[in-house]
C-alpha cells in the first residue's frame, strides 16, 4: 500500500516525465460462467472479465507480462499481434513454432521490447481452439511516441480504453462451443459452417452467437461532446469480419494496422479478423441527438447480426444528453473501404488505396537480391472438412505443426519435424513478394507473423463455375495488372498491413523484407480455418535460439492442445486428390474404414 501511494504521488507531481522502463501485468486465464449481453455463456477470460485489459506502451518500453494458466482441460500462449518481435522471436506465441503449450497450472512470463511505431495492435491467444467456452482472452496494445505524455489511468487501471481524445472500439464474437463441434465431427463430419446455395456459391450457416464491443462494458451507450475524436478500431472475433459505420457521419481513415496512411474519407469500413484501422470522427451538433454506431457481421446469414451501439452526442456540457436508445438510418449508398466485392457494390475502395506515409519505409528499402514465391489455398466442405495450402506448386498439405517448437536449440529436423508442415524457407536479405492465390468461395484474412508487407494488389474475380482444387487460380501472366515478375520490382510503395484479405477466387500480392529472422507463422485468422490446417511456417534465415528461457513450460503436457494433431495421412481419393496431405483424425478416418472392410 505504502508504494502504490508513493507511485500515486509521483504521478500527480510529474506524470509525462514518469516514463517507466518496464510495465508489468499479472494475468490469471480462468474459466466462468458470466451474462454477457443479455446472454448466459461459458468464458474464458483474462483476472474474471470479458473485456480484456488494455496495454499502453511508449516506443522504447519493456513489457513483462505473467500468464498463469487455471483452465481445468486446456493449453494456452499467447501473441502479440502485429508487433514484429525483433530480437524477442521466442516471445511470439505459437504454439510448435517458438513455445510449448501452457499447461493448467503453470506459470511463464512474456519479456519483450516494444519497438514498433506508434498504433493500434492487440493480443490472443495461439494453440489450438479451446475445447469449451468462448475465446475471450484477448485486447488492444496501443503504443504512443516514446515523447508523448501518458495518463496516469493507463498505469493504474488496465481497463480504461481511453486516452486524450482517442477511444479503442474493441469488437468480439461469441464463437459456439466447441465440444459441441467437437463431438459433431466425430458423428459424421458436421463440425464446420458453410454449404452451396441455390446459384451454386458458397453460403455461410455460422449460426451469430452475438458479439459485443470493449467486453460489453459501455452498456450499448457512448458519449461525446462536439470535437474531433480517433476511434481506433479493432476486430478481435473469431468468425465474423465486420462494416462498421456511424449513421449520418463520414469519417477519415488514418491509419491501417498500425501504420499511418494519409487520410482517406469514407461513409463505411470492412474490418476483417485481426484488422485494425485508425479513423477521424467530427461530431458537430446544435443540439443534442443520438446515432447508431454499427459493427455489422457479413459471414453470416442472420441480417440481425450486428453490435450496436447508441452514440449520445451534445454540443457541449451545458446541455443535457437525449435518453434512449437511437432511432436513425445508415447513410445511403455508402462508400465502402477494404471492400473486395467483385461487382457487388459501386462505390467499393480496394485497400490499395489507402497510401502509407512516406516515413513508414525510411527502415524498409527495396533491396536488390529478390524473391517470389506463390502460396494457394482452398478448403473442402463436410464430410471432408479441411484447408489446405500448396506452397510454390507443391502438395497441397493440411498443416499440422510438430510437438517440439521448431525454434528450439535442440529441435532435430529429421527426428523432430511434423511431415505435414508447410514450410517455406526464406534466404536473409532479400526483398521477397508472395502471391496468395485463393481458390475457395469465401475471402480470407491472411495474417504474416514476424513483418508488416506492403500490398502490392488485390483482386477479385467473379465466380468460376467450379470449386475448391478444380478453379483455375488467377494466372501469374495475365491475371494481374501486371505479369507478377514485373509487379514486384515495382518502385511505388503499396500500404502497409499485417493483414490482408484475399478474396473469393481472387489474390493478393505482398512484399516485405527478410531482415527478421525467425520462424514466422502465415496463416488464415477465422480460428476455424487455421486449427483446420490453414496455415504455412515461413523459415527465415534458418533461425535457432540460443537457449529457451527457464520458465518456459514444459513439452510434456499431453493435453489435446499440445499436440496441435493427431494422425496423419494422404487425403481419401473418393473424396479429395490423393497426392494431398490430410492432417486431422476425422480426416483420416477413410484409412480406418477401409481397413475394416467398409
Amino acid at each position: 500500500m505504502k508504494q502504490l501511494l508513493v507511485l500515486l504521488g509521483l504521478l500527480v507531481l510529474s506524470t509525462e516525465a514518469w516514463n517507466p522502463k518496464t510495465r508489468y501485468f499479472y494475468w490469471n486465464v480462468a474459466r466462468d460462467v458470466q451474462v454477457i449481453e443479455g446472454r448466459t455463456l461459458i468464458v474464458n477470460t483474462i483476472n474474471g472479465r470479458i473485456k480484456g485489459p488494455a496495454i499502453f506502451a511508449k516506443q522504447g518500453d519493456f513489457l513483462s507480462v505473467k500468464i498463469t494458466n487455471n483452465l481445468p482441460d486446456a493449453g494456452l500462449s499467447i501473441h502479440w499481434h502485429g508487433m514484429e518481435m525483433r530480437d524477442y522471436q521466442l516471445y511470439d506465441g505459437p504454439v510448435g513454432l517458438v513455445q510449448c503449450s501452457l499447461a493448467p497450472g503453470e506459470s511463464m512470463t512474456y519479456k519483450f521490447k516494444v519497438q514498433e511505431h506508434p498504433g493500434t495492435y492487440w493480443y490472443h491467444t495461439h494453440a489450438e481452439m479451446f475445447p469449451s467456452g468462448h475465446d475471450m482472452v484477448r485486447g488492444p496494445i496501443v503504443v504512443l511516441p516514446k515523447d508523448g505524455p501518458v495518463y496516469p489511468s493507463h498505469l493504474i487501471d488496465n481497463y480504461d480504453y481511453t486516452h486524450l481524445n482517442e477511444r479503442v472500439l474493441f469488437y468480439q464474437d461469441f464463437y459456439p462451443n466447441y465440444i459441441a463441434h467437437d463431438y459433431l465431427m466425430g458423428l459424421g463430419d458436421l463440425r464446420e459452417l458453410g454449404g452451396f446455395n441455390a446459384e451454386g456459391g458458397i453460403a455461410l450457416t455460422a449460426p451469430w452467437s452475438g458479439g459485443c464491443l470493449n467486453g460489453g462494458e459501455e452498456k450499448g451507450f457512448m458519449q461525446f461532446e462536439n470535437g474531433e475524436y480517433r476511434f481506433r478500431l479493432a476486430n478481435g472475433g473469431s468468425t465474423t469480419p465486420m462494416l462498421w459505420s456511424i449513421d449520418g457521419y463520414r469519417f477519415k481513415v488514418v491509419a491501417a494496422d498500425g501504420t499511418d496512411v494519409e487520410p482517406y474519407e469514407v461513409d463505411q469500413i470492412q474490418i476483417h479478423l485481426g484488422e485494425r484501422y485508425d479513423v477521424l470522427v467530427n461530431f458537430n451538433v446544435d443540439s443534442p441527438q443520438n446515432v447508431w454506431m454499427r459493427g455489422a457481421a457479413t459471414a453470416v446469414t442472420n441480417p440481425a447480426a450486428v453490435i450496436l451501439t447508441t452514440l449520445q452526442l451534445r454540443p457541449d456540457n451545458s446541455f443535457e444528453y437525449v435518453e434512449g436508445a437511437a432511432t436513425s438510418s445508415p447513410n445511403p449508398d455508402p462508400v465502402l473501404m477494404n471492400c473486395n466485392y467483385f461487382g457487388e457494390q459501386e462505390k467499393c475502395v480496394s485497400v490499395t488505396a489507402l497510401k502509407s506515409k512516406a516515413d513508414e519505409f525510411k527502415t524498409r528499402p527495396l533491396l536488390e537480391d529478390t524473391e517470389l514465391h506463390t502460396a494457394d489455398f482452398f478448403f473442402s466442405l463436410p464430410p471432408v472438412y479441411g484447408y489446405f495450402f500448396s506452397l510454390d506448386g507443391g502438395t497441397y498439405t493440411q498443416n499440422a505443426l510438430p510437438h517440439h517448437p521448431i525454434a528450439y536449440p535442440d529441435f532435430d529436423n529429421e527426428k523432430d519435424m511434423n511431415p505435414h508442415t508447410n514450410v517455406l524457407n526464406l534466404a536473409l536479405d532479400k526483398t521477397v513478394t508472395i502471391v496468395l492465390r485463393n481458390g475457395a468461395g469465401i475471402a480470407h484474412p491472411i495474417h504474416l507473423h514476424g513483418h508488416k508487407f506492403e500490398v502490392l494488389e488485390e483482386i477479385s474475380r467473379a465466380k468460376p463455375n467450379c470449386f475448391g482444387g478444380q478453379c483455375a487460380l488467377p494466372d501469374l501472366e495475365t491475371g494481374f495488372s501486371a505479369p507478377i515478375s514485373e509487379l514486384a520490382k515495382r518502385e511505388s510503395r503499396g500500404v502497409l498491413k499485417d493483414v490482408i484479405i484475399v478474396p473469393m477466387f481472387g489474390a493478393a500480392v505482398v512484399r516485405f523484407n527478410t531482415d527478421n529472422p525467425g520462424v514466422w507463422f502465415a496463416h488464415c485468422h477465422f480460428d476455424e480455418h487455421v486449427d483446420s490446417g490453414q496455415g504455412f511456417v515461413m523459415n527465415e534465415g534458418n533461425w535457432k535460439a540460443d537457449k529457451v528461457p527457464a520458465d518456459f513450460p514444459s513439452c510434456d503436457y499431453t493435453g489435446r492442445l499440445q499436440h496441435m494433431t493427431s494422425e496423419l495421412c494422404t487425403c481419401d481419393p473418393e473424396e479429395l486428390d490423393p497426392t494431398w496431405l490430410c492432417s486431422k483424425d476425422y480426416m483420416c478416418q477413410w484409412t480406418r474404414r477401409r481397413s475394416f472392410g467398409h
